[in-house]
C-alpha cells in the first residue's frame, strides 16, 4: 500500500469528514504516481472494505481527458470519487465528527409549524400568539401596519364616500 496515497486520503477525510474525495484532485496532489499504480492502489483500498468509490452516471458525456482522471472498472463504469466508510474521531475532542453534507438542522425555536393548513410560522411566534387574547386581530393589525392594507371597514367607508360624492355631482 502506498503510504503517501493513504496519508493524502486520510488528511482529506479529517479536513472534510463525510465528503467524497475527488480522484482527479487526489491525482494532482500525488503527481509522482503513474495512472496504473494509482488506479490499482485505489481499487485495493476499496477491496479492503474501508472505502468505496462513487460511479460517474454518464461517462459517455465526459471528455477523454476527464475519463483519464477517473478509474475504469473494465465493465464500462468510471469512478470519480472515493469515500470512507469509517466514522472519523478527532484526538482533541474525542467525539464523532458529523457529516457536513446537506442542510444543517434548524434549532427547535425556529422550526416552523403549520397553521390553518397552508401557512407555516416559527414555533416561538406561535407560542407568543397563543398568549394573545385575540391573535387574529393582532395579525390583522400587523399586516395593515406593515403593508398599508385597508381593512374591509375602511374600504366600505371609502366606497360609500365615493357614491355620495357621485350623487352630489
Amino acid at each position: 500500500m502506498n503510504k503517501k496515497l493513504l496519508q493524502a486520503i486520510q488528511t482529506e477525510i479529517r479536513k472534510y469528514p463525510g465528503t467524497p474525495i475527488i480522484l482527479s484532485d487526489l491525482r494532482r496532489k500525488l503527481f509522482g504516481l503513474s495512472k496504473a499504480v494509482f488506479d490499482a492502489e485505489i481499487l485495493a483500498l476499496t477491496k479492503s472494505g474501508k472505502y468505496f468509490l462513487t460511479r460517474h452516471f454518464h461517462p459517455g458525456q465526459a471528455t477523454e481527458a476527464e475519463k483519464e482522471m477517473m478509474i475504469p472498472d473494465g465493465a464500462g463504469n468510471y469512478y470519480f470519487a472515493i469515500n470512507s466508510r469509517e466514522i472519523v474521531v478527532t484526538a482533541e475532542k474525542e467525539s464523532v465528527i458529523k457529516s457536513k453534507r446537506g442542510r444543517p438542522s434548524v434549532p427547535m425555536h425556529l422550526r416552523r409549524e403549520r397553521v390553518a393548513g397552508r401557512f407555516r410560522l416559527p414555533a416561538w411566534m406561535l407560542l407568543w400568539l397563543k398568549d394573545q387574547k385575540d391573535a387574529g386581530r393582532v395579525i390583522e393589525a400587523a399586516l395593515i401596519a406593515q403593508y398599508g392594507l385597508k381593512s374591509p371597514e375602511e374600504l366600505l367607508i371609502k366606497e360609500m364616500e365615493l357614491t355620495v360624492e357621485e350623487k352630489n355631482i
